[in-house]
């Protein structure tokens, strides 16, 4: 299980689901100097679609006995990083706009990049599942 390099790759996608709920995404900075953090928390949307993607990606480092089931889930997993990328933007704006009348100063944190990551590491992951699946259809066809 552990020892494919893809159940690694699936781990630190669900790392970094779960850590995307606990780190500031987005800093907002206002006239009288109070620096405010934007979390994933304050959005249940948000929230609940990282939550859902770090077990996603938990699922999937269990699922290495149906490669074909793992792979569909792993490109479901990029697809749905993808809109959690959308949806973090979005809900930036709304904050931006929330604030615009006292806002000084705004820029994405480091934890605004942590969707991105989960996306690249769902597609390394898929990739890893490919081949294998690969390797296995090329070893059937020498028997």
């Amino acid at each position: 299980m552990i020892q494919r390099i893809q159940s690694v790759w699936f781990l630190l996608a669900a790392l970094f689901g779960f850590l995307v709920t606990q780190v500031p995404l987005f800093v907002v900075k206002l006239t009288n100097n109070i620096e405010r953090r934007i979390l994933a928390t304050e959005s249940l949307l948000l929230f609940s679609v990282a939550v859902g993607l770090a077990c996603l990606a938990a699922a999937c480092v269990f699922l290495y006995k149906n490669r074909s089931l793992q792979f569909r889930l792993a490109v479901i997993g990029v697809v749905v990083s993808i809109a959690l990328i959308a949806l973090e933007v979005w809900q930036t704006g709304n904050y931006r706009t929330q604030y615009a009348n006292s806002l000084v100063n705004s820029s994405y944190y480091w934890g605004g990049l942590l969707p991105v990551a989960m996306a690249i590491c769902f597609i390394l992951g898929a990739r890893g599942v490919y081949k294998d699946q690969k390797l296995i259809r090329s070893q059937d066809r020498l028997r």
